[in-house]
């Protein structure tokens, strides 16, 4: 089941023009907004901030989603969005976060939330406009809107190719953390990567683009590449489908 972003962020959820000192409080910013929404308990908020501490969870463009994992689930009381803005950004890793977006959701229902995040994500000047105005109505917009995202642009194939057609096996399917695995393991090799699903494809090097697949555990996908080192690159972008270990 997938919940669109709509039916769980409300305007009360976003707050405009805050400042926090590093990333650990910009976390215990926005998670208290997701506990005074009443979507998670403070032992959610500690989980974000464990996560983090294992992984950033910094997507590009100015934005961070600091989300707990699989064994919080008790502490997430229902599927919800929270949005803390930081004009000033705030620094995440070598980048800066303006738009840190705090995620709860049980089970499945993120998909279709993270799926039009990708989409928001890959407007760079929207991304840019959203960390900076001082109207919350205006990130509740982009954030849902029905409109369907573009579609990923493919990578440019070139050169011997190879393909192989599974079925999803980890836990997390290609949200967050898995995707950001992809990409990590993808980037280092030479061959272009490409992801498919359904009528969508990925470039394998882009979190956007690979979260915008929207798919899930079961979910058949296809991973191409080509290159002198497509084989190797393949094989590398399929261990974290193929995973069964949780990494969301």
């Amino acid at each position: 089941m997938t919940t669109r972003a709509g039916e769980v962020l409300s305007e009360s959820a976003i707050a405009v023009g805050l400042s926090a000192a590093d990333r650990s409080e910009a976390i215990d910013r926005v998670g208290g907004i997701l506990v005074g929404e009443g979507l998670v308990t403070q032992g959610y908020v500690t989980a974000m901030q464990d996560r983090e501490a294992i992984i950033s969870t910094y997507l590009g463009n100015g934005i961070a989603l600091p989300h707990g994992t699989g064994e919080t689930q008790d502490t997430i009381l229902r599927t919800g969005l929270a949005v803390a803005q930081f004009p000033e950004g705030v620094a995440w890793g070598d980048d800066k976060a303006r738009l840190v977006i705090g995620l709860a959701a049980r089970s499945e229902e993120h998909i279709g939330i993270m799926s039009r995040l990708a989409g928001v994500l890959e407007d760079a000047e929207l991304c840019e406009r959203l960390g900076r105005t001082a109207n919350p109505r205006e990130i509740y917009e982009a954030l849902t809107s029905e409109a369907e995202p573009p579609a990923p642009r493919p990578a440019r194939a070139g050169g011997a190719g190879v393909s192989r057609t599974v079925r999803i096996a980890n836990p997390a399917g290609l949200h967050a953390r898995p995707a950001a695995q992809i990409v990590e393991r993808a980037s280092e090799f030479e061959a272009e990567v490409t992801i498919a699903a359904g009528e969508r494809e990925a470039n394998a090097i882009s979190i956007t683009q690979v979260i915008a697949l929207g798919a899930t555990v079961g979910d058949e996908v296809t991973v191409s590449a080509a290159g002198d080192d497509a084989s190797d690159a393949m094989e590398a972008v399929l261990s974290v489908l193929l995973s069964k270990e949780e990494t969301s």
